[in-house]
């Protein structure tokens, strides 16, 4: 059994045993049949997944800090402004159970957050709402799905379903909000793109009449910032059905507000090499990536540069340069939605460098070793990350054009150039070059550049040649 798995595993039992903990704890005490179990955890109990998050629900006024207050101290792991960090202005508390063991296993990384039973009021323009003590009726239809609004008893392991619908949604299959979809949307237009992200998930259907309200509502994305709007389609890419996410945010109008310039690419027609149009092509490379961010940023935009080079010629439709507009493009659109710097650079890479290998042909032939040093160096840790896009790319076009054995023949090959170095280690360097009267400059430059690229077709190149590659430059810029 693998690591990654094993951990998950224990996840998925210390998380149920902190539950089973607390249950016990609250007996015979004032939030006895008080506590509640909410949203996704009970969600995906009823799903039969393992719980991951656990939020609790507190029906009594101030019930999320006097709850979190009153269980460290009976814990014993109480800490002043640490255990718990409490949020008065939502009526909303973190603790963790450090130093907790139970039946054997250490709870201390579990993080629990409670929060009171309440209803909110959103001023316009603000996603901050002002929020009262309110009744276990009202705190569910104020969560933005029904699927969502479930609540399970801690003393008693009854299921609330109080919305009347979360139960029978997630056995039909149905994505919904609790209360009339505007106002749901209103109150915080994100929930229009959590809806889709669970839709997406869980592979559920939206009502049209959703459907409808998000159309309707879409423009209210403009009031949600940036990083928000990032993180919601991050988890949607990183779902197992990404293009059904995209597609579902072109359907709903969503995608205007998160990525308009992909509208473009939309029932743009391409050539002889591809069987559908710029748009759907990308859904199909975003399905066949793995479910690694990284990977599907590079998939969706990796032919973006496509709706801004497009044209036609007597020998038909090109694309030319559509990487290199792709990977500018691209840096624009990571910047305006607040991605972190490392990233935005790892995605351009990946664009500007999708089409390298794609005169190599199917057997990778074609691919001179040079271009493999230069291109595994280059690439760096990003290597696997861009195959795995490449070969995405390779098997959605039509038939006559798609490569399926090109990327496992490229692997094999670098497997046999065995290239162990991060950057090219050249037998002369700067100082050698002042040792021959060359000062730095654009000479100096140019000839280390040309050494670089005989180490890229020959990493034995000796210091001999690295000198008289550097001489023949100095004699051609004395007699050009």
């Amino acid at each position: 059994m693998s690591i990654k798995l094993k951990s998950l595993i224990m996840e998925g039992i210390k998380e149920k045993l902190a539950i089973e903990y607390i249950s016990n704890l609250i007996k015979g005490s004032e939030f006895e049949n008080h506590a509640f179990l909410a949203g996704g955890i009970v969600r995906d109990e009823l799903m039969g997944l393992d719980p991951h998050d656990i939020d609790i629900t507190v029906d009594l006024p101030e019930g999320g800090i006097r709850f979190a207050e009153w269980a460290t101290k009976k814990m014993g792991n109480y800490k002043e402004q640490s255990n718990p960090i409490k949020f008065p202005t939502f009526g909303t508390a973190k603790f963790n159970l450090r130093g907790i063991s139970y039946k054997g296993q250490d709870l201390s990384d579990i993080d629990i957050e409670v929060v009171q039973t309440r209803t909110e009021k959103y001023t316009a323009g603000s996603r901050k709402p002002e929020t009262t003590y309110g009744s276990l009726e009202q705190d569910v239809n104020r969560r933005d799905l029904t699927i969502n609004s479930l609540l399970k008893n801690l003393t008693t392991g009854e299921i609330l379903d109080l919305t009347g619908k979360g139960v029978s949604d997630i056995k039909q299959g149905i994505v919904r909000t609790p209360i009339d979809p505007d106002l749901t949307f209103q109150d915080d237009p994100l929930r229009m793109l959590r809806l889709c992200r669970f839709a997406v998930k869980y592979n559920f259907e939206i009502p049209l009449s959703v459907i409808k309200s998000v159309k309707k509502n879409a423009h209210q994305l403009k009031n949600i910032s940036q990083e928000r709007i990032r993180d919601e389609l991050d988890k949607i890419l990183v779902t197992g059905n990404p293009d059904k996410g995209i597609k579902l945010l072109k359907i709903t109008g969503l995608l205007d507000y998160v990525i308009p310039e992909l509208r473009a690419a939309v029932k743009m027609t391409q050539n002889i090499h591809h069987h559908s149009d710029v748009f759907n092509h990308t859904l199909d490379v975003l399905k066949k990536t793995s479910p690694v961010l990284l990977n599907r940023l590079i998939a969706l935009f990796h032919d973006i540069g496509k709706t801004v080079t497009r044209t036609v010629t007597p020998t038909g439709v090109h694309f030319y340069a559509h990487e290199d507009e792709g990977a500018k493009m691209v840096r624009d659109i990571m910047f305006r939605l607040k991605y972190p710097t490392e990233l935005i650079d790892a995605v351009v890479l990946g664009v500007k460098s999708h089409m390298r290998l794609k005169h190599g042909g199917d057997d990778a032939v074609k691919l001179s070793d040079k271009t493999l040093r230069k291109f595994k160096i280059e690439m760096g840790d990003k290597l696997e990350n861009l195959l795995d896009v490449i070969h995405a790319d390779n098997v959605a076009h039509s038939e006559a054009s798609s490569m399926p054995n090109q990327i496992e023949n490229v692997k094999r090959r670098l497997d046999q150039l065995n290239v162990t170095v991060s950057k090219p280690k050249l037998p002369i360097n700067g100082n050698d070059l002042m040792a021959m009267g060359i000062q730095p400059g654009p000479v100096f430059k140019k000839i280390l550049s040309a050494v670089t690229e005989k180490w890229f077709e020959d990493p034995n190149v000796s210091r001999e040649e690295a000198i008289h590659i550097a001489k023949s430059i100095m004699g051609s810029e004395k007699n050009p």
